[in-house]
């Protein structure tokens, strides 16, 4: 679920490392919604992971770490995609065009930190899968040992 979602992210954002001053508003909303809908896609499988397998009175400390996790990670990430844009802006002196190169390479580092995400992500499911197989493993195990809890 997570996969398709970060590939629906990247098809949102590359536009924008070729939009320029002459760029209709429709087009930047329209890559914006598909961008939108692509990040959704990836917070909600990434944040209900951390739960899987949590015995109930840890749940508390995983909201705070998921949520001390995403602001740190919100604010690591504009702190770098502002650095990149400013650095990458020649000054007033070059106009809207060296504002436009600068925002573009903005995007381009967010295009390659979303890919990255591509190898984490890759993990997600597995926690599940592997929880699914322990239970189915354990209710095999009860049938044998007693055959009054056998599922037929």
């Amino acid at each position: 679920m997570t996969l398709p979602a970060i590939t629906v992210t990247i098809i949102g954002t590359l536009p924008f490392v070729f939009f320029d001053a002459a760029t209709p508003a429709w087009l930047i909303w329209l890559a914006l919604l598909v961008r939108g809908i692509g990040v959704g896609g990836v917070t909600i499988p990434v944040m209900s992971d951390a739960y899987v397998g949590m015995p109930k009175p840890r749940i508390p400390q995983v909201s705070i770490s998921t949520r001390i996790t995403q602001n740190v990670g919100a604010a690591f990430g504009t702190a770098l995609l502002a650095t990149v844009v400013t650095n990458a802006f020649a000054g007033p002196s070059a106009g809207l065009a060296g504002l436009t190169n600068a925002y573009h390479a903005g995007f381009l580092v967010s295009l390659a930190f979303t890919a990255i995400a591509i190898l984490p992500a890759a993990f997600l499911t597995s926690k599940l899968v592997s929880l699914k197989a322990k239970a189915k493993d354990e209710l095999a195990i009860s049938d044998e040992e007693n055959p009054a809890y056998s599922v037929e």
